[in-house]
């Protein structure tokens, strides 16, 4: 992919969200920031007659927040190529022959409509695998928005690569991490969904996961728990995947140190570790009933792991003693405050 291709591109999804085109001085900005030299500021400033201050504080951001909502992540001067081109690589494997050209063809006397339906229609919402696994039926779900909206701006916005929604037991932690998923499905190549309820060695999850990544079945899969580690971490960095894994609590060890993991299982602090901490495209949320002691060493501030406490559902509660008609309408919100909104313990309730 060369730079014209890049322009191309990124003009037309631009147009396709907001219906203008990028000017001349924002496509000089992308130009300078294709190279891997990458000129500062200042430079670009020189070169081009502009105020550094201008560039830096006005144009610039600007530009990134604009091509942000376009590609549907954080894009930034520095990685601006890499995000460019992970979207083409989407469009050549999923569009018809000669159809990503037409991007080229945008310009001033071509409609919004007609943008949107070629890129909309045709690349954005198509992803490469997707694999649910045995996750719950969501069709019916209450409340959350907030601590959805929330989680989306980690994801997409924030770019985080490990969250941890945390949690006691049936507070909603595994219908809240599909319901997320399904929400954000078309800003990912891949996503997959797996339960950690029966403890799976970290070996065998990853012959699975790897296997899914490289859209193969691996006939000699790596069992050496280090290379299998570093093949995943190369898969994530190439494509931009979601990886879900639920209930993280089954490989830890109940009544010891908080965090600590049972025998045989230390290799997946080893995962978080080096997911949170190294480079890459994607994103992994894991569900927990308590919090791996990783995700609490390398959480905070502005950096990309976060975690998520969920409490009782509120107002949104009623809604569950409303679908199962429970009598006593007059002592709804005592039963939803008896049992802190917890969403099971309600829907337990409403049927004894």
């Amino acid at each position: 992919m060369d730079i014209e291709e890049a322009l191309a591109l990124a003009n037309a999804l631009v147009f396709a969200e907001s219906g203008e085109h990028l000017s001349d001085l924002q496509q000089a900005l992308l130009r300078e920031s294709w190279s891997w030299q990458r000129l500062s500021y200042e430079k670009i400033a020189e070169n081009y007659g502009y105020s550094p201050t201008y560039l830096k504080h006005d144009v610039g951001p600007k530009l990134w927040k604009l091509l942000s909502k376009s590609l549907g992540e954080k894009v930034s001067k520095t990685n601006f190529r890499a995000a460019i081109e992970r979207r083409h690589s989407l469009v050549t494997s999923t569009l018809p022959a000669g159809s990503s050209s037409q991007l080229q063809t945008v310009n001033n006397k071509t409609t919004k409509s007609q943008v949107a339906e070629l890129i909309d229609s045709q690349l954005v919402s198509t992803s490469r695998c997707q694999d649910w696994g045995e996750s719950s039926d969501v069709s019916v779900f209450y409340g959350r928005q907030q601590e959805l909206e929330q989680l989306q701006q980690w994801m997409v916005a924030d770019n985080c690569r490990l969250l941890a929604l945390l949690g006691m037991a049936g507070i909603g932690k595994t219908s809240l991490s599909v319901k997320l998923a399904q929400q954000l499905q078309e800003q990912f190549e891949f996503v997959i969904w797996r339960s950690l309820r029966y403890a799976p060695s970290l070996e065998e999850l990853l012959v699975d996961i790897i296997a899914l990544l490289s859209n193969e079945q691996q006939t000699n899969p790596i069992i050496d728990l280090h290379s299998q580690l570093a093949q995943l971490l190369d898969s994530l960095r190439r494509h931009r995947c979601l990886l879900v894994l639920d209930a993280w609590e089954a490989l830890l060890q109940p009544g010891k140190l908080t965090g600590s993991y049972r025998q045989g299982y230390e290799g997946y602090g080893d995962l978080l570790k080096q997911l949170g901490e190294l480079p890459h495209s994607s994103c992994l949320v894991i569900t927990s009933r308590e919090k791996p002691r990783e995700i609490a060493l390398l959480e905070g501030g502005n950096r990309p792991v976060r975690s998520l406490e969920l409490k009782g559902l509120g107002t949104a509660a009623l809604e569950i003693l409303r679908e199962h008609n429970l009598s006593d309408q007059a002592y709804w919100k005592d039963f939803c405050l008896a049992w802190r909104g917890n969403p099971l313990a309600l829907k337990i309730v409403s049927v004894t």
